[in-house]
């Protein structure tokens, strides 16, 4: 595994004088390590991290893009992390930089306790090991996407500052153009089109752990759909993502010309396509711990594009910001779609209420100055 660098030059050259507590491009106090892949991160660092390069040094430990390499790679970094990566590199880089910036509490023990640590967690699970990490003397900030998270960290006795700061989109990536060129290229002018993303796309079949009451997120939302289409034979399925074997044989098998999988979109261009269609769904069937703000639905908003989501925890910002549909049952997800398909009022006005609320509240233009004061305010002991 090779590490690569966002910046030129070895660590030493960004280490500052002593005393000197500015927080420049040339002189960066904070320091961040992390495992990275060459195509899908987690989108929340892949927006941020290069937007934070003139006060942060970032490290990266980057994966093959060979699959069966990368898979090799992963397990061994997973296996020996907490016990020989993090300790390795926060011996050698720690002298230099004073404020960590991390997004793994895993890596949070290795550092020394005079170090300040800065965390984002973005995907909490609240568990006793999670908790007693972020208790340690040297967490000086945590940073979590919804006030619930901060409530139960609260709850379970962590004292120092902690932040909620959305999920982040870069509505100025929003290109109406190139928005237009895919409705050109693939829509007919009758359809309205459904999207669901994901980097990988799959059903029940091809991974158990995750379903629930024998469903992954595609089986409801297939099922949800057929039934629409019975109703309303205008709507159309638009799929992003790495489809499974499963999932291109159900649509095989269909001959459904009414669902088009495109495939991975990269990060790049991936607003572009949301922006394109009519409807975002967010069918998801699995129940995660509580006080996560998801990633899609935020992207959803950003491009004004109304939301149709079952009833689950997360989808507390649907229901907020009156920007889609929260349901309660399969039936109910068929009924939305078909309601929204038929009233494009209806849809603008849902997608207006998501994009107002992304552009005061997502877009990173607004979140990016509220990470430099938090590292500004750790780095100066505050």
């Amino acid at each position: 595994m090779a590490m690569k660098q966002l910046t030129v030059g070895p660590i030493a050259d960004n280490r500052n004088p002593p005393g000197d507590h500015s927080m420049v491009a040339e002189k960066k106090r904070a320091i961040c390590f992390t495992l990275w892949f060459r195509t899908h991160n987690n989108p929340r660092y892949a927006d941020l991290f290069p937007r934070l390069t003139d006060v942060v040094q970032f490290r990266k430990l980057t994966l093959s893009d060979r699959r069966f390499v990368r898979g090799l790679q992963f397990r061994l970094w997973k296996t020996l992390r907490e016990n020989v990566f993090y300790p390795a590199i926060a011996r050698y880089i720690a002298d230099g930089y004073p404020t960590v910036f991390t997004v793994d509490t895993r890596q949070i023990p290795a550092w020394p306790k005079t170090q300040r640590v800065v965390v984002d967690v973005d995907d909490p699970v609240f568990d006793s090991t999670e908790i007693e990490t972020l208790k340690l003397p040297q967490v000086k900030a945590i940073v979590v996407t919804t006030e619930q998270a901060r409530a139960i960290y609260r709850g379970h006795g962590i004292t120092c500052p902690i932040h909620v700061i959305r999920p982040g989109v870069s509505i100025e990536a929003i290109d109406p153009c190139r928005a237009e060129e895919i409705r050109q290229n693939f829509k007919r002018e009758s359809d309205v089109i459904i999207a669901y993303h994901a980097p990988t796309l799959t059903l029940s079949c091809d991974w158990l752990g995750r379903a629930r009451d024998g469903q992954d997120d595609l089986d409801f939302l297939f099922a949800a759909f057929e039934k629409a289409r019975g109703r309303e034979p205008l709507i159309k399925l638009w799929l992003f993502g790495q489809a499974s074997a499963s999932v291109k044989e159900y649509v095989a098998e269909r001959q459904a010309r009414s669902i088009k999988i495109f495939g991975y979109i990269p990060f790049s261009d991936l607003l572009n396509y949301i922006a394109s269609v009519d409807i975002g769904v967010y069918p998801r069937t699995w129940v995660q711990p509580p006080g996560r703000f998801n990633v899609k639905l935020a992207q959803f908003m950003a491009c004004g594009i109304p939301v149709v989501s079952t009833d689950l925890d997360e989808s507390f910002i649907v229901r907020e910001t009156g920007c889609g549909i929260v349901c309660k049952s399969q039936e109910d997800f068929a009924q939305a779609l078909v309601g929204l398909a038929q009233s494009a009022e209806k849809r603008a006005e849902l997608g207006n209420a998501g994009r107002i609320y992304a552009k005061t509240n997502l877009d990173w233009s607004v979140l990016v100055p509220i990470y430099r004061d938090i590292l500004n305010e750790v780095d100066h002991g505050s």
